[in-house]
C-alpha cells in the first residue's frame, strides 16, 4: 500500500494561491469522476455548484474536494437515501455537518451511492447500481459508505461524510484501503441525516490520510486540530491478536491482549431492529416492492421487537459500555484488525457474511466509543481527540494503510 498522505497546515493564507489550488482540485476531480464514471460511485454530480463556489474560504479545508454520502441533505438536491422511494423533491436545508465542511473550504463535488437505505455492508444498490472498489475491482468496496469510501480511493474527492450506526464508515474503509473516523453519538449534528436507527446513527469524515480526516473533524466540530502522539510508551489494548498492529510494537508501544465485554452485540442488535423497523414504518410493507430484495428480507426478519425490549437492550449497553470503559483503565486505547473477516468478493451473498465483516466494530457503535479506521487497523479510545493523535502517530511513524487482502 502507498504511504499515508501526511500535510501539514501552511503557515498563512495566501488568496491566490488557495483560489488556484481550489480550480486544480475541482479540475482533478473532474477527471477521476469521468475515469470511473462506470463504476456507480456518484448519484448527483455537484461540480457546477462547486465550481460556483470555490472561491477562498480563508479556512483550514481551502483547496479540499468534498463527497457527501446520499442520505445527507444539501439544500436544493435530491436526497436518495440510495434508494427508489426517496429523491423527487429537493433538500430544503443543507445538513450542519456539510455546511460546516463547506463553510471550512471544501467544495461539494458529488452525492454520492451507499447500500439501500444505509442498510448493508456490501454497496450493491439495484437502483443506482452496485459501487464498484477502485483498489480493488474484484472485492466489495463496503458499506453503507461504500460510495464516499470508493470516491476518496478513486481521487474524485480528498475528504467525505459518511453515516455510520453498525459500522458502516470503518468496514468501507478497510475494504477501500482509506481512513475513517466514527464519532460518539452527538458530536456531529445528525440534523438533515436520514435516519435508520436513530439512537446509533453518527455522522463523520473520511478520508485518504489520517492528517485530512483530522482536519475535517476539526472543521466539524470547531476544535483544535489533533498533534500525532507518539507510539513509543503507549499501552495498547489488543483485541483478537490483531497482526495490523504489530507495528506499533516494533515503535516502542506496549501491547497487551484485551477483551472486550460478552453480551454486546446480543443486546445491541435488537435494539437496533427495533429503531430500523420504526423507521421504515410508513413505507414497509406497504411499499414493500419498491425496496431491493435484499433490504426487504431484512426489515423482514427485524419485525417484531417490542418497545420493552429495546429499552432493555438499551439500558444493558449502558451497562456494558461502564464495564468496557472501567477494564480500559491503564490502557491508553484499544486497538484491532476493523474487518472481522477478509474482504469479500463480488457477487457473494451478503447476508452470508455481513455478520462476520462486522462483528470487530459493530460493538464499538452498540457501545458508543469514538474508532478509527486506517484501512484494516481500528483504533478506539474514550475520545475523538484519544483516537486521531494515535492515528497521526501511526501515520506519521508506520506510515502505510493496513489491507485486509
Amino acid at each position: 500500500m502507498p504511504n499515508a498522505d501526511v500535510r501539514a497546515i501552511p503557515p498563512a493564507h495566501d488568496e491566490f494561491a488557495a483560489a488556484g489550488a481550489g480550480h486544480r482540485a475541482l479540475r482533478s476531480s473532474e477527471s477521476a469522476m469521468r475515469l470511473h464514471q462506470s463504476s456507480n460511485i456518484v448519484i448527483t454530480d455537484t461540480m457546477e455548484r462547486a465550481r460556483a463556489t470555490a472561491v477562498p474560504a480563508r479556512g483550514i479545508l481551502d483547496g479540499f474536494t468534498l463527497a457527501v454520502k446520499d442520505m445527507i441533505d444539501v439544500a436544493g438536491l435530491p436526497t436518495t437515501r440510495g434508494s427508489a422511494l426517496y429523491g423527487g423533491l429537493d433538500a430544503l436545508e443543507t445538513a450542519p455537518s456539510v455546511s460546516r465542511l463547506e463553510a471550512a473550504g471544501a467544495m461539494l463535488v458529488a452525492k454520492v451511492n451507499l447500500h439501500e437505505f444505509a442498510y448493508g455492508v456490501s454497496n450493491e444498490n439495484p437502483h443506482w447500481g452496485d459501487v464498484v472498489n477502485p483498489r480493488h475491482p474484484g472485492l466489495i468496496p463496503g458499506g453503507s459508505s461504500g460510495g464516499t469510501a470508493a470516491a476518496i480511493a478513486a481521487g474524485i474527492a480528498r475528504i467525505g461524510l459518511g453515516t455510520d450506526t453498525a459500522g458502516s464508515i470503518r468496514m468501507p474503509a478497510a475494504c477501500c484501503g482509506v481512513v475513517g473516523l466514527r464519532p460518539r453519538t452527538g458530536s456531529v449534528p445528525t440534523r438533515g441525516v436520514a435516519p435508520l436507527a436513530p439512537s446509533f446513527d453518527v455522522v463523520g469524515p473520511m478520508a485518504a490520510s489520517v492528517s485530512d480526516t483530522a482536519l475535517a473533524w476539526a472543521a466539524l466540530t470547531g476544535e483544535k486540530p489533533a498533534a500525532a502522539r507518539p507510539l513509543r510508551g503507549l499501552v495498547v489494548g489488543v483485541i483478537e491478536g490483531s497482526a495490523a498492529t504489530e507495528p506499533m510494537r516494533a515503535r516502542g508501544a506496549q501491547l497487551r491482549p484485551f477483551t472486550v465485554p460478552d453480551g454486546v452485540l446480543d443486546a445491541f442488535w435488537p435494539s437496533f431492529r427495533a429503531e430500523v423497523t420504526r423507521t421504515h414504518e410508513g413505507t414497509y410493507p406497504r411499499a414493500a416492492d419498491s425496496y431491493s430484495a435484499n433490504v426487504r428480507a431484512k426489515l423482514a426478519a427485524a419485525s417484531g421487537v417490542s418497545a420493552a425490549e429495546h429499552r432493555a437492550g438499551v439500558d444493558a449497553l449502558a451497562a456494558l459500555r461502564a464495564e468496557l470503559l472501567a477494564r480500559m483503565e491503564g490502557f491508553d486505547v484499544l486497538v484491532s484488525d476493523t474487518l472481522g473477516c477478509p474482504t469479500p468478493t463480488v457477487g457473494a451473498d451478503e447476508t452470508a457474511y455481513r455478520d462476520a465483516l462486522g462483528r470487530l466494530v459493530a460493538p464499538f457503535s452498540a457501545l458508543d466509543l469514538p474508532a478509527l479506521a486506517i484501512g484494516n487497523l481500528q483504533i478506539i479510545g474514550r475520545t475523538e481527540s484519544d483516537v486521531l493523535e494515535v492515528g497521526l502517530g501511526w501515520e506519521r511513524e508506520v506510515g502505510t494503510i493496513p489491507t485486509a487482502n
